[in-house]
């Protein structure tokens, strides 16, 4: 199963959110773009009651200059 899930900066709350295409219900939030990857890869297997192995996650990053330094872990 293949999953896309389109990742944005909120600047009015501080945090990246994602929210998966279709009409699969994945929507989180977190301050880093690390710390959302961890929370997206937590809730998959119960969302889609499968393991990780057989969904194949791909984040589209949005605006990724709308923040300083992105990358880093906060």
């Amino acid at each position: 199963m293949k999953l896309i899930v389109d990742v944005r900066w909120d600047d009015e709350a501080s945090v990246w959110y994602a929210i998966s295409r279709g009409h699969t219900g994945l929507a989180t939030e977190s301050e880093s773009l690390d710390g959302l990857r961890e929370r997206i890869l937590a809730v998959l297997p119960d969302l889609f009651e499968l393991p990780l192995t057989q969904i194949d996650v791909e984040l589209v990053v949005h605006d990724i200059s709308a923040k300083p330094n992105p990358i880093a872990a906060e």
